[in-house]
């Protein structure tokens, strides 16, 4: 008689990581350092040296960053207006 291979499932460490993202932990306070950098004028330069777009865990709050960064390199105002253009 043939043995039977028994299968155990196993966990695939990629999934089990969720991509290597660590869970959000206060999305609060990235959207607090969001409007605060649209809200007064010298508040990118505090973060430029200590945030990246990365540091949000949200993707939306990412893109935001990147866009006050480059609007911060190209010397434009930050703010709801030229953010969302």
């Amino acid at each position: 008689m043939a043995k039977q291979q028994i299968s155990t499932p196993r966990r695939n460490p990629a999934i089990a990581l969720d991509y290597g993202k660590i869970p959000p932990q206060a999305p609060d306070l990235e959207e607090a350092v969001l409007g605060a950098i649209m809200l007064e004028k010298d508040a990118i330069l505090s973060v430029l040296d200590i945030l990246e777009p990365r540091s949000f865990y949200k993707e939306s709050h990412q893109v935001i960053y990147e866009v006050a960064q480059s609007l911060s390199q190209q010397e434009k105002p930050i703010d709801l207006l030229t953010v969302t253009e």
